[in-house]
């Protein structure tokens, strides 16, 4: 009779094992939800940058093409997107509000001069101060829709010794697309299509 009920406790014992610890590991609590990042500004004003911004890139592949009609049209389509900026919502901010208009001026105006030149030479040193006006209007503006990467090519102006830089929406190196170099360098060809670094960035809570 002893050894039934050592028996039936050492089942007893089993058994409570195996339904709490067991059996808890087949059901693993369930992952609590990411929160979503909502942005600061309305659903008019993010459809108004994406538009720029997809626009810009369209220009950057452009000249990673070295196509200079397609070039050109893409500039015409950026200026058009840069005039269309609701930048007037930001007025309800009144001590940002003339920083970020001086700074769409600005963008417009390089934007009017990459049009303006002639060739590919001048119109990647226009791209280069676009870039950089272009990237700054995103910071004043406190731009949050997509992650944006301003990169920076050591040897992409001035016949290989200066730098050039451009914004991307890719960050990995292995994705870079460099629009100095390119994929039909008189020099490089398409070898240095991938030259260049992430020097900063726009980065998606």
């Amino acid at each position: 009779m002893k050894k039934f009920f050592i028996m039936l406790f050492v089942l007893i014992s089993v058994f409570v094992i195996w339904k709490f610890v067991f059996k808890k590991e087949k059901n693993p609590p369930e992952a609590k939800p990411v929160s979503m990042t909502v942005s600061k500004h309305s659903d008019t004003f993010n459809q108004s940058m994406t538009e720029m911004m997809d626009t810009y890139y369209g220009l950057t592949e452009a000249f990673v093409n070295w196509d200079t009609a397609n070039v050109q049209q893409s500039a015409l389509e950026l200026q058009l997107t840069v005039d269309s900026l609701k930048i007037q919502e930001m007025q309800k901010d009144s001590a940002i509000y003339p920083t970020v208009q001086n700074q769409w001026d600005m963008v417009k105006s390089e934007i009017a001069g990459l049009i303006a030149d002639e060739g590919l030479r001048e119109k990647r040193e226009s791209l280069n101060m676009l870039s950089q006006q272009i990237f700054d209007l995103l910071r004043i503006t406190k731009y949050d829709v997509a992650e944006v990467y301003y990169q920076e090519c050591p040897m992409g102006l001035n016949n290989y010794e200066a730098s050039g830089f451009w914004l991307s929406n890719e960050g990995a190196d292995e994705k870079r697309r460099n629009p100095y170099l390119g994929l039909h360098d008189p020099k490089y060809s398409k070898a240095m299509l991938t030259c260049g670094s992430t020097r900063d960035s726009i980065r998606i809570n």
